[in-house]
C-alpha cells in the first residue's frame, strides 16, 4: 500500500434497505475519523444518531441529489450542490430527507471523529453556533501564497471552533496549481467534487483523483495538486489536528 490512501467513487456499490445504503470509506486507515458514504433514495429519510460533546463530532457533506435537513428549529435545503452540515451535538435530533423530485439519490458523506482531551476542553469552553449549514457560496474566502492567483479558497468550518476539526474548499479551472506545502501536525482528507479531475502528489507519489473520490494523507509529507487545461480543480479539504493546535496547552 502506498502513502496516499484512496476511496474511488466508481468502485462503490450501494445496496439499499428501506431506501438507505451506506458503505465505509477508507476503513482502518485513520483511527481518528470514520468516513461513511451514504445514499438515500428519493422520498426516503433517515434520523442519524446524535452524540454529546464528550463523545464525537460529526459532519455531513452533501455531494449530489436534492433534499433537506430538518431540525426542531430550522430546515436546510440541499439543492444538488455541495453543502456541509454540523448538528448541535445531542441537544436536538434531526432528519435527513431526499426530495421526492430528486433525479438522483441524495448522496453524502458522514464523518464521525474521535474526541481527545483537547477537543473536550475546547468544546466545553467555546464552539461555533450550531447547527451549521453552509454551501460553497456561504464560505468566506482566504489566501495562501502557495496557490496560484486563479484559485479560490473557501473556509466552511473554522479552525479551533470545533476542537481539532476544520474544513474548506479549493476551487479553480485549469490550468492551475496548488503548490507543494507541508502540514507537520495535520491529518488531511480530500473529497473531489463532481466534474473535477485533479493530479494529487504527496511525497514521491502522484495519483489522479476524480469526482466523488476521497483521499487520505497522514501528516508530515509535502503535497500539492494541479489540473490541466479544461479540467476543474474543485475539492473539499477536511482536516484534524493530530493532538492539539501548536502553542496551546492541553
Amino acid at each position: 500500500m502506498g502513502l496516499i490512501k484512496i476511496s474511488k467513487r466508481k468502485d462503490v456499490h450501494f445496496e439499499y434497505t428501506d431506501g438507505y445504503s451506506e458503505v465505509k470509506a477508507l476503513p482502518g486507515e485513520c483511527e481518528e475519523a470514520t468516513i461513511t458514504r451514504c445514499s438515500l433514495l428519493p422520498g426516503k429519510s433517515i434520523k442519524p444518531n446524535v452524540y454529546s460533546t464528550v463523545e464525537h463530532t460529526q459532519v455531513f457533506m452533501f455531494l449530489t441529489g436534492k433534499g433537506y435537513v430538518v431540525t426542531p428549529r430550522k430546515g436546510f435545503n440541499v439543492k444538488n450542490e455541495f453543502a456541509i452540515f454540523v448538528p448541535d451535538y445531542d441537544t436536538e435530533n434531526f432528519e435527513i430527507v431526499c426530495s421526492t423530485d430528486s433525479k438522483t439519490p441524495l448522496e453524502y458523506l458522514h464523518i464521525v471523529t474521535k474526541l481527545n482531551d483537547y477537543d473536550k476542553h475546547a468544546l466545553w469552553n467555546s464552539k461555533m453556533r450550531l447547527p451549521r449549514f453552509r454551501t460553497l457560496d456561504d464560505g468566506w474566502s482566504y489566501y495562501e501564497s502557495f496557490k496560484k492567483e486563479n484559485i479560490t479558497s473557501k473556509m466552511l468550518l473554522e479552525h479551533r471552533n470545533l476542537g481539532r476539526v476544520s474544513c474548506g474548499a479549493v476551487l479553480g479551472e485549469g490550468p492551475c496549481e496548488v503548490g507543494q506545502h507541508i502540514h507537520t501536525d495535520i491529518l488531511q482528507w480530500y473529497i473531489v467534487l463532481p466534474g473535477s479531475r485533479i493530479q494529487y502528489t504527496a511525497g514521491d507519489e502522484s495519483v489522479v483523483l476524480e469526482g466523488g473520490d476521497i483521499s487520505y494523507t497522514p501528516c508530515g509529507y509535502y503535497h500539492g495538486t494541479k489540473v490541466e487545461n479544461g479540467d476543474a480543480l474543485d475539492y473539499i479539504w477536511f482536516e484534524m489536528v493530530k493532538d492539539l493546535y501548536p502553542g496551546e496547552i492541553d
